[in-house]
Parts: structure tokens; sequence; C-alpha cells
């Protein structure tokens, strides 16, 4: 989890993406799932078809949301889910957990099962961001 936690934070073009994919699509560790639905949502941002983008989206969206439905005090899968919201157009309508999820990951990360290292990453991204946005 330690490289994945490090590889995801790297992700910056289309090629970054796919080796990501690529490197965790078969994995059996249900905590990779978040990771794998954020970039299925990524996926939108390489393809010029609207109706492509928007099942890209839907589908890595549903699957973050049952996650998260099935594991709600994962402060992980919360942490993604902020990440995603914070850099997901309004008019998406997928911008409403922003403050509830900061609010959380800042009551429960101090007693949550991660790496110190990572945890301080955890903070600084979403304390940097205002609770609105």
């Amino acid at each position: 989890m330690t490289d994945l936690r490090k590889q995801f934070h790297t992700i910056k073009t289309q090629e970054d993406l796919k080796e990501f994919i690529n490197a965790t699509k078969d994995s059996k560790c249900p905590k990779v799932t978040p990771y794998i639905a954020s970039c299925t949502m990524k996926k939108a941002e390489y393809t010029i078809w609207p109706f492509k983008k928007l099942a890209y989206f839907n589908e890595g969206k549903k699957a973050l949301e049952l996650y998260i439905e099935q594991n709600p005090k994962d402060i992980e899968a919360r942490y993604v889910r902020f990440l995603v919201q914070r850099n997901t157009p309004t008019f998406l309508g997928y911008t409403t957990r922003i403050a509830g999820d900061k609010k959380f990951i800042n009551d429960h990360i101090s007693t949550a099962n991660l790496p110190e290292e990572y945890k301080s990453t955890i903070l600084i991204n979403v304390n940097t961001i205002s609770p609105n946005k």
C-alpha cells in the first residue's frame, strides 16, 4: 500500500494513470478500491467523447460511493473522495461532501491505522483547502 499511495499522488499524465491502473487492477486488497475508483473517474479527463467522459465518471463514482457505504469509517476512502470532489466541476453535483469528509478526516486521523508519513500527507492536503471547496 505504501508504494500505491505514493504512486497515486504522482499521477499527472494519461501515461501515469495507465501505469497506476495496470499496477493495481489485479490487486486483491480491498483498500485499493477507492484509488481505482478515483482513477476510473480521472480517465474522463483523457477522452474527448462527452458520453464516455460521463460514463467513466459515473462508474468510478458508483464504485467509490459503494465502498464508502460499506466502509464508512475508512479514513483513506474518505480522503480519496475528498480529493476527487475538490477537483470535480460543480455542475456534476459531486462536491457536497467536501466539508463533511474534511471534518471526519481531521477528527479521526490520529487513531487511523496508517503510516505517520501518510497521515501528514493527508492532513496537509486536506487542510490547505477551504471547507467549501
